[in-house]
């Protein structure tokens, strides 16, 4: 069974390893209406940015277009197609599927994120980041499997519900854990998602850290990437995971 304790906080549920996904959303003060015209000079340096620690072919820059600025969107493949860059006229995107494989640890990944909203400004006039959202995405393997996933669960979820009495005690339950949080006075709000995994490992969860500018966004990528780090560490043991030392 699960290698789990009661704490002052409730149920523990220690974790062996994780795959985690890492996501950012940038999104511009005013629309970047010049995208279009400007493709050719954002593609060639990005091009001349990913030389120096990829090997970039042309089917790795792609463009697609519509009736409407709505429909522009360059996409930028990386880390040999496993990662890529979307940049549209409202937003830019980079996504990181399993950053192990891809960028291969956190240090890498923060660089990589910042790289691609300074490389954008480099090769764009007047990109201003209005808010700005960074999400890492787990796929966790806990000790005692999704067993202990679901009893993990199923004690947050009962403490707070009360399901585990009554007429509803002997329903097989599955719960969701959702949490949204605003900090006005900083600018940021952090949200967590938890529940069992459907595929890869026993559980997966969300966690999402954005700032929000008045009007733009101060602080830097590396600023950014450094407090959601910190802040997703804190909040899962708050919530009550704990890595073993082995995968810590």
């Amino acid at each position: 069974m699960a290698k789990q304790r009661k704490a002052d906080q409730g149920v523990i549920l220690y974790t062996t390893g994780a795959r985690l996904d890492v996501g950012m959303v940038s999104l511009f003060r005013d629309p970047i209406l010049q995208l279009g015209v400007r493709a050719s000079e954002v593609m060639a340096t990005f091009y001349a940015g990913l030389k120096e620690f990829q090997r970039p072919s042309l089917g790795d820059l792609q463009t697609q277009g519509g009736n409407s600025y709505a429909d522009l969107k360059l996409t930028i493949k990386t880390f040999g197609g496993q990662g890529r860059i979307d940049i549209t006229p409202g937003a830019l995107v980079v996504g990181l599927p399993d950053m192990g494989r891809t960028a291969g640890n956190a240090v890498v990944a923060k660089g990589h994120l910042s790289w691609c909203e300074d490389t954008l400004k480099k090769a764009l006039d007047y990109v201003e980041i209005s808010e700005r959202l960074m999400r890492a995405s787990m796929w966790v393997n806990c000790e005692g499997g999704a067993a202990a996933v679901e009893d993990f669960l199923g004690r947050k979820g009962n403490a707070a519900l009360n399901l585990d009495k009554g007429e509803y005690a002997s329903l097989k339950k599955e719960f969701t854990l959702q949490f949204s949080g605003l900090d006005a006075s900083r600018g940021r709000k952090i949200g967590l998602v938890l529940q069992r995994s459907m595929g890869e490992g026993d559980l997966f969860g969300q966690f999402d850290y954005t700032m929000v500018g008045s009007p733009i966004v101060e602080k830097t990528v590396n600023e950014q990437f450094d407090e959601a780090e910190k802040e997703l560490r804190l909040l899962m043991l708050q919530v009550g995971l704990k890595s073993t030392k082995d995968h810590a």
